[in-house]
């Protein structure tokens, strides 16, 4: 199973009743953004693609003003209950600092 969909039962209501099985969902999962390791947001996010997320927010955020001013971007620690790394922060350096 991917980080980007997850199997669950589902109940689904018809005229003939009652119908339970598995269904594939689409998982949403938090995103701390960070510039120079200070908090600057969370999202929510279906994982995948977070670089582009974060180029496009802080474009509209108008903190970026093209994809070179994006120097770095480092994913740090952050766990689950196994001790896996979630994937749920992302540290970024940018061209310019964030006043």
């Amino acid at each position: 199973m991917s980080r980007v969909t997850a199997r669950r039962k589902t109940t689904r209501l018809s005229p003939n009743g009652r119908i339970e099985r598995p269904d594939t969902l689409a998982v949403e999962e938090p995103l701390e953004i960070r510039v120079d390791g200070q908090s600057l947001t969370v999202t929510m996010r279906t994982p995948g693609s977070d670089i582009d997320l974060v180029h496009g927010f802080l474009f509209g955020e108008g903190i970026i003003a093209a994809a070179d001013d994006l120097v770095t971007a480092r994913y740090c620690a952050g766990t689950d209950e196994q001790g896996h790394n979630t994937y749920n922060v992302l540290d970024l350096r940018l061209r310019t600092p964030v006043p």
